[in-house]
């Protein structure tokens, strides 16, 4: 025992870990190059390589079953699998989803085909070599650990060396080909970086697990920042967070493989990200949401204070709560709510009469009302809708209509002289309705 861990689970979190920084890091590039799909198809590609690495090390007389000669065959063979991506998509009716899936399905074909062959030669049957599928950190020597966090390392420090130009790359590469960069220069630098933690990671999570290690993090970052700087230090984060929760998991409470574990790791962080991020959270949205109906309805019932005045000719009567309830389709728990937040504004004051607008709430329902008339009028001069079925298309166009919109709006109703001045109410564009009991 090391610490309060076994020493061999210190061995692979070490290695996994710094595995998970940096394909956390190079995956949010690889995320807005939108190589996502191509990441998957070099990870299949390297399994031949693998079982070719092992064949050519029996034939040199490597003894044991060293990582080296394994890794160096699953980089050829993996870019090899992206030169052949490449060149199908350059003929004519093959699309880019087309040709990753031919070059993914083949090469892993051919791959467990080695893989099986060489399991069944004299010899080969100890080569373990189906671990480069789904992963088997817990086989990892030191020796493994310290060159795979050699090989992730060199990667992550290319990638914070080159990040600026691959940034610009990623989002505008017609611009940068302008500034007098090689596009071909770095998508290749961006597919070798790739290619290099995809090989490494083939031991930790295998070839079927490892295009997630790449994306979930950055995937997971993404809904927390709308600066791609701040995206990469979480996705780091998150794919170091997660490589770790995941080894030491599935040693010490779950027993489970090391690849999965790391993967559903990555996963919940994903799911937490997707649910509670502050601005992009399925929560936050929610909440957004749910403020945005108590305010329309807050306004809708503002605008009927005033509509109802306006028709009377008469803004200091109060109006009942049956008259208001016709005028929308509003329960009477919403009903109820909208009218405590108003009165809590000091927008409309109540008694055993009714409801009335006070001198703030005025204001507001008259600035309402102006939004809701000149888009009115805007949709019936504009875009060909009748008067008569007008008001409920302005309903929610108007909650999130902007102040230089308005005001080209005004110009418009100006120039056409349905208002005679900036600041006044238009004329509603169609009969108000007729109100019960008014």
């Amino acid at each position: 025992m090391m610490g309060w861990l076994p020493y061999n689970t210190l061995v692979v979190l070490f290695g996994a870990v710094i595995l998970g920084v940096a394909s956390g890091a190079v995956g949010t590039l690889l995320l807005f190059r939108g190589r996502a799909l191509l990441a998957d198809a070099l990870s299949h590609a390297a399994l031949p390589g693998v079982a070719v690495g092992f064949l050519l090390g029996l034939a040199l007389g490597v003894e044991g079953r060293p990582l080296w000669p394994l890794l160096l065959g699953a980089l050829g063979a993996g870019l090899l699998g992206v030169g052949a991506v490449t060149a199908l998509v350059r003929l004519p009716r093959v699309k880019a989803d087309a040709a990753i899936g031919v070059v993914l399905s083949v090469f892993f074909a051919v791959g467990i085909v080695l893989i099986v062959f060489i399991q069944q030669t004299p010899g080969g049957q100890k080569a373990g070599l189906t671990q480069f599928i789904f992963g088997q950190a817990a086989t990892m020597r030191l020796a493994d650990a310290q060159l795979i966090a050699l090989i992730a390392f060199a990667t992550l420090v290319l990638t914070a060396m080159t990040f600026k130009e691959l940034r610009l790359f990623c989002f505008d590469p017609e611009y940068a080909r302008g500034l007098g960069y090689s596009r071909a220069g770095l998508d290749l630098l961006l597919m070798m970086q790739v290619a290099l933690l995809t090989v490494v990671g083939l031991h930790t999570v295998g070839a079927l697990l490892m295009v997630a290690l790449l994306i979930i993090p950055a995937v997971a970052a993404r809904f927390w920042t709308e600066r791609m700087n701040r995206m990469t230090i979480l996705a780091a984060g998150f794919g170091g967070l997660g490589s770790g929760l995941g080894t030491a998991g599935s040693a010490i409470a779950f027993n489970l493989p090391t690849g999965p574990a790391i993967v559903l790791a990555c996963g919940g962080l994903f799911l937490i990200s997707l649910l509670l991020a502050p601005q992009r959270g399925v929560a936050a949205e929610l909440i957004r949401r749910v403020g945005l109906r108590r305010q329309m309805t807050r306004s809708h019932l503002l605008r009927a204070l005033y509509e109802i005045a306006e028709w009377r000719d008469d803004f200091a009567s109060p109006t009942d709560h049956a008259t208001l309830r016709t005028q929308r389709s509003w329960s009477r728990r919403q009903f109820r709510r909208a009218l405590r937040a108003l009165e809590a504004r000091g927008e409309v004051s109540r008694d055993d009469r009714g409801v009335r607008l006070t001198e703030r709430g005025f204001g507001a329902a008259r600035r309402c009302v102006r939004t809701h008339r000149l888009w009115e009028h805007f949709l019936t001069t504009h875009a060909d809708i009748a008067p008569s079925h007008v008001d409920r298309a302005a309903d929610d166009i108007e909650h999130v209509i902007g102040e230089d919109l308005m005001r080209d709006l005004e110009r418009a109703l100006l120039a056409q002289g349905v208002i005679r001045k900036s600041g006044d109410v238009p004329a509603s564009p169609h009969q108000l309705r007729t109100v019960e009991g008014v």
